[in-house]
């Protein structure tokens, strides 16, 4: 019995893995393609191939589940067509053994996959993002995830976090004359109004001089000291070379954040009194994956065992992506209604695994 779940194993992972490499080159050089039309004299053709390169990480944690169900309905589709399927019920393997052997195989693939969504897709995106983005703007420069520094000839300007597009926090601009630090301005908060222009609250400004001292004993000529003055600024609006659609660009997809992070971010918008739904539902989706994953599987048993005559390969291609399409709309339909309507981020990450496997079940009852 051992071999043939080592035989069931092995076709699976060479279904699923040929299937994820067709997806992964599509949507790679579409990616490809896309950049091209983007290249500057900083983003050349070198650096657009290696922006495809790394989206390809976050693509295969992006259609994992796809790929998953086209490659599992391939594969016993393949063992059904040469009747080894039939021969393993007659031995007496019953529908739910069959499902078990399967899902085994499947749950270690998606633990893998869930591995290199958490430790490697946010690398690889956070780089992507930042690389691009530096070399399509020449003044920025993101020194980290959460922050990034902003440079003019006269100005540095340097935002602490992120909290959304039309929102920052700790912002710092100094003013520069001939390379020296003259002047700068702190604020705890900002808000975009438009075009670039940014409403700074609660903004201080510190300036800097030097004055002559004849009352300081000096050897050469008149003593200098500084003079720091500060004063509050009850109005400050003002440019900044960046708006909210860029701020958009930068900013991590919170489905490519790890667990830890969501909840770090989480927090800190729930304490701040701020919409925390987006990450709360990015969040819990990852946790509904693994439901995905079962219910897709027992999905697919009754499209195989159902059948009566031999389905070819196309065939069973087209119905996988319809069915995998289906799901992700409803899910993407779904969590944006969660987001929009606030209602709990938990009913709206679990509601569509929760229906295609209450399906599944339904469907796999019928099968003897």
């Amino acid at each position: 019995m051992k071999k043939i779940e080592w035989y069931l194993a092995q076709q699976l992972v060479v279904h699923i893995s040929l299937v994820m490499v067709v997806i992964l080159i599509i949507l790679g050089f579409s990616e490809f393609m896309n950049q091209v039309t983007n290249l500057r004299e900083d983003y050349t053709l070198s650096k657009a191939a290696i922006f495809s390169l790394l989206k390809m990480v976050v693509f295969a944690y992006e259609v994992f589940p796809i790929a998953l169900l086209i490659g599992t309905l391939l594969a016993l589709g393949g063992l059904a067509n040469r009747a080894e399927l039939t021969v393993l019920r007659v031995t007496g393997w019953s529908v739910k053994r069959l499902y078990w052997a399967v899902i085994k195989v499947v749950l270690v693939l998606w633990l893998l996959m869930a591995l290199v969504g958490e430790f490697l897709a946010p690398v690889s995106e956070s780089y992507a993002t930042q690389m691009r983005a530096e070399s399509l703007n020449r003044s920025l420069s993101v020194g980290g995830r959460e922050g990034f520094w902003l440079k003019e000839p006269s100005r540095v300007i340097q935002i602490e976090r992120v909290v959304s597009p039309t929102h920052l926090r700790n912002i710092t601009l100094y003013q520069l004359e001939d390379d020296q630090v003259v002047s700068w301005i702190q604020a705890p908060n900002a808000s975009f109004i438009s075009d670039d222009t940014w409403q700074l609250d609660q903004a201080w400004s510190h300036s800097l001089s030097w004055q002559d001292r004849a009352d300081l004993p000096h050897t050469h000529g008149l003593a200098s000291s500084m003079v720091w003055d500060k004063q509050l600024l009850t109005d400050a609006t003002m440019p900044l070379p960046i708006g909210a659609d860029l701020i958009q660009k930068l900013q991590l997809d919170p489905r490519y954040m790890r667990f830890d992070e969501l909840q770090r971010y989480i927090n800190f918008l729930t304490e701040n009194e701020l919409d925390a739904h987006v990450y709360k539902l990015a969040y819990w989706q990852k946790w509904s994956v693994p439901i995905t994953v079962m219910a897709m599987i027992a999905l697919v048993l009754p499209l195989v065992l159902g059948s009566t005559r031999s389905v070819s390969m196309g065939q069973r291609i087209f119905v996988g992506s319809l069915i995998g399409l289906s799901f992700y709309l409803l899910n993407q339909f779904v969590g944006n209604m969660s987001v929009v309507y606030q209602f709990s981020a938990i009913v709206g990450a679990f509601l569509p695994s929760v229906m295609l496997l209450v399906v599944a079940v339904l469907a796999l009852k019928r099968v003897r």
